[in-house]
């Protein structure tokens, strides 16, 4: 159940708080020391973070893409194997294994190991978006069998993403270079659209990353290490995709 209020009085005191130490090291750690402090126990992909509101945190000068969710394609089963053993290239430390990192939009293509480019294709007749992969050099259509549902997509837009908390952090090293954050402020946003995702989707403002590589050691060796294949936005389209914003200091 959603609580303003709570979300807002728990953020303050974490403000108050000043500068605390990264609970994990790397990005992540920005955004799993907030939710630590706040109280988030789970983070269900059908559900918001905490209270109603799913929570994202950057460090204060950062002006570069937000994650707004991560999903495996809708189909087929496996999709994310199978587009990293078609089109993924070698690791140039295991000859072996393959990956597949890229970005790209809806409204041109990319370019990939120098003979794929990738692209989105939202086709509002079948209702799915498709992850389309073209011959670089001739431009030819060579796979479109993997895609997202409407509907699967629309249920992440008007559910887990309902009402977001996107959390500001300063951010200094101490003396053993140790990661220290200081929460200052946040922005929240309500009432998204699916439509507005689509719009925003078809005109280039929204990109798609494919982050699947292989499990280089282990009893995972070799299988798919999916690190979060998704939608992404810039920071400043948010108000573009949401109805309401209001900022919390």
């Amino acid at each position: 159940m959603m609580n303003k209020k709570l979300i807002i009085s728990k953020f303050r005191k974490i403000k108050d708080l000043g500068y605390i130490k990264s609970n994990r090291k790397h990005n992540t750690g920005i955004g799993k020391t907030f939710e630590d402090y706040i109280g988030v126990k789970e983070n269900n992909i059908d559900e918001p973070d905490y209270v109603g509101y799913e929570i994202k945190a950057h460090r204060e000068l950062s002006q570069s893409y937000i994650t707004l969710f991560t999903k495996s394609p809708s189909y087929p089963k496996g999709a994310n194997t199978y587009l990293r053993d078609k089109f993924g290239e070698l690791y140039p430390d295991n000859k072996n294994l393959k990956k597949l990192h890229t970005s790209f939009f809806a409204n041109k293509r990319n370019s990939f190991a120098s003979k794929y480019s990738f692209k989105l294709f939202n086709d509002k007749k079948e209702k799915k978006i498709y992850i389309e992969v073209y011959s670089l050099k001739d431009k030819k259509l060579l796979d479109n069998s993997c895609y997202y549902s409407y509907s699967d997509v629309s249920k992440i837009i008007n559910n887990k993403l309902k009402n977001l908390f996107y959390v500001t952090a300063k951010t200094r090293k101490d003396s053993t270079g140790e990661e220290l954050f200081h929460y200052v402020s946040a922005d929240m946003y309500e009432k998204p659209s699916f439509e507005k995702f689509l719009s925003l989707l078809d005109k280039g403002l929204i990109m798609y990353d494919i982050r699947i590589g292989s499990y280089k050691s282990g009893i995972n060796f070799g299988k798919t290490h999916d690190h979060g294949s998704g939608f992404r936005i810039r920071e400043s389209n948010l108000t573009k995709l949401y109805s309401l914003h209001e900022k919390i200091e």
